[in-house]
């Protein structure tokens, strides 16, 4: 369910509100600007892709954290360049739902966004953490070139969610972007995640 893994993404990379976190399904690389708007606070940073991993740069207070991401591995990890740190974090069980075909059975049009050919599909999906609809648009090469709606928790709780990539350049993208510098230190989520507004889940949950 690639639009509800980008919900999940974005609740990681907004400040406080996020336990969660997950991949797209890119089949190219590309890097691009990214605005995430959550509850109507936005956030700018950047996103790099190669098929299976992703680098997303995020300003959150005093910092710019790195989160790298891969699909052939549960542990996802934060980099932390100012504090020569990193941190390993668990990636939820809700990554098991995000395979799902399910969210691009409703195609509603072609649109073109910031340059790139798109599908726009409607989103009205119910999974066991809550209810997810609005808009997304995907990109044949699969980039997630926006994503608008709205998720509801099980808790009630309604979060609304906008996502939108500009200046896109599609290319391979270098490797050593999505590894961890090597010798920096590594701290549980529990040090770290405090200074970051986030809520991590310890590597060892998994």
């Amino acid at each position: 369910m690639r639009a509800f893994r980008y919900v999940v993404l974005s609740f990681l990379l907004a400040p406080g509100i996020t336990d969660a976190a997950t991949l797209g399904e890119a089949k190219i690389g590309f890097t691009a600007d990214r605005v995430l708007v959550v509850d109507g606070h936005s956030y700018r940073g950047k996103i790099w892709t190669m098929p299976g991993r992703e680098r997303h740069e995020q300003a959150i207070e005093a910092f710019r954290p790195i989160f790298l991401l891969r699909t052939d591995n549960p542990i996802g990890e934060v980099v932390l360049p100012q504090l020569h740190t990193t941190v390993q974090f668990a990636m939820p069980p809700e990554l098991r739902l995000l395979r799902s075909p399910q969210l691009t059975k409703n195609p509603a049009g072609q649109e073109t966004v910031n340059g790139i050919a798109t599908t726009k599909y409607r989103i009205d999906e119910t999974v066991p953490e809550g209810h997810a609809e609005g808009n997304l648009w995907l990109s044949r090469d699969g980039i997630p070139m926006k994503l608008a709606g709205s998720f509801t928790a099980k808790n009630g709780k309604v979060s609304t969610i906008r996502w939108e990539l500009d200046h896109v350049k599609i290319g391979p993208q270098p490797a050593a972007l999505f590894e961890p510098p090597e010798g920096y230190s590594k701290l549980p989520p529990e040090a770290v995640a405090p200074l970051l507004g986030l809520r991590l889940k310890p590597a060892s949950s998994h």
